[in-house]
């Protein structure tokens, strides 16, 4: 299995120096090709969806605020609960 060191972590704020885009990293992911990703989610306007897109490490530099796991965890459903390994429909 291939791990690799993140510089951000998901929850962290972040700006990205070309666009001026902010957001939090709400996910992560790496290439074979060495290349570290972040999936930034900006705040949304009243009543719209929130953009959210997809930037490279080197673009990025930290605000220095974190949102915690524990204030976005779904209570009851969602991806969040593992599932019931080796139970059929259950």
């Amino acid at each position: 299995m291939i791990t690799k060191e993140f510089k951000f972590a998901n929850g962290d704020e972040v700006f990205e120096k070309v666009s001026g885009f902010r957001g939090t990293i709400t996910g992560t992911c790496f290439y074979l090709t060495g290349c570290n990703q972040y999936l930034i989610t900006g705040r949304s306007k009243e009543g719209k969806e929130p953009t959210s897109l997809w930037y490279d490490e080197g673009r990025l530099e930290s605000i220095g605020q974190r949102i915690s796991e524990e204030d976005v965890r779904a209570k009851t459903a969602g991806c969040d609960i593992p599932p019931n390994r080796g139970k059929r429909g259950g």
